[in-house]
């Protein structure tokens, strides 16, 4: 299977809302099957969907417990025509803390490994970092805006904001996207439409872990190139952290900081806060991806 950038792929809008996607069938004991994939622009699943979709699946071993961390490693890339087998494995249930192993399966190969911890509430101590930056999606570039403008070296990178995820996307501008910046840091507002049904904060947890690997990794790119998907770049997530802080709703606009500390030998470290309307942080990530540049005539 070819994982060459293949920009074809945005043409068409994806029919599943977040929520549909994460909707698993029980096949055995604590082994759950999707029912439908997200692919991304490299011919590969979505890692967010195979993220959100694990801890979905974690999620219905767990359920009076809220999960407050994942830690994931894509082992290898998936394919967007096979259904995933979701395994969970209940290592510890103790009396605040309980912990599962999920493991990806397609065709009897495993695709990724997810540990989720779970804990139940406790008074205690309140404090968050605020965010430097105004919340202010309403006055950011809207998808058709952005799709539409030229990036530094000339090219039009927009297939991505085209519809083709079922995300809403707001960005500041062009630096960090398809201007390199010198920080390496970047911010863009994301919502989910489809979580505006959802009531669950156990699912509206599960849309936030999809949401949070979109674009995430471009933010170590930013330095050096034009850090969207594209055919002068490959990409492909290593592992995925998140930490959930506190409750959240994806049907509103979420404010999403990052920066990039760090790119060496082909790997490169992304980090991210993630904000609520009211300014409250809502969950902390971090993320390995295998990241350099190609060359696109090859």
């Amino acid at each position: 299977m070819s994982r060459k950038y293949d920009a074809s792929l945005y043409d068409a809008q994806w029919s599943k809302d977040i929520p549909e996607l994460l909707m698993l069938d029980e096949v055995g004991p604590d082994i759950f099957r999707n029912r439908d994939n997200q692919r991304n622009a490299y011919r590969a699943l979505f890692g967010g969907q195979i993220v959100a979709q694990a801890l979905a699946a974690a999620d219905r071993t767990a359920p009076d417990r809220n999960v407050h961390s994942l830690h994931a490693y894509f082992l290898r890339a998936g394919m967007d025509h096979e259904s995933i087998d979701y395994r969970v494995h209940r290592l510890r249930d103790g009396g605040r803390f309980s912990t599962r192993r999920v493991e990806a399966w397609q065709k009897e190969q495993l695709i990724l490994t997810m540990d989720a911890s779970y804990r139940l509430p406790v008074a205690g101590f309140s404090h968050y970092r605020a965010s430097p930056i105004d919340f202010d999606p309403e006055a950011a570039m809207d998808q058709a805006t952005f799709r539409a403008l030229q990036a530094e070296d000339g090219q039009i990178y927009g297939a991505l904001f085209g519809g083709h995820y079922p995300i809403d996307v707001r960005l500041p501008g062009k630096s960090g996207f398809l201007e390199r910046n010198a920080t390496g840091k970047r911010h863009y507002w994301l919502r989910a439409p489809g979580a505006e049904r959802i009531e669950d904060p156990m699912v509206q947890r599960q849309i936030l872990a999809f949401l949070s690997d979109y674009m995430f990794a471009g933010a170590p790119l930013s330095q050096h190139t034009v850090a969207l998907p594209g055919p002068h770049l490959f990409v492909a997530s290593l592992d995925h952290c998140l930490w959930f802080h506190r409750d959240v709703r994806c049907d509103d606009w979420l404010l999403f900081e990052t920066d990039g500390p760090n790119a060496q030998d082909g790997v490169n470290l992304a980090r991210g806060f993630i904000y609520n309307r009211v300014g409250e942080l809502v969950a902390s990530m971090a993320q390995e991806a295998l990241q350099y540049p190609v060359d696109p005539t090859v």
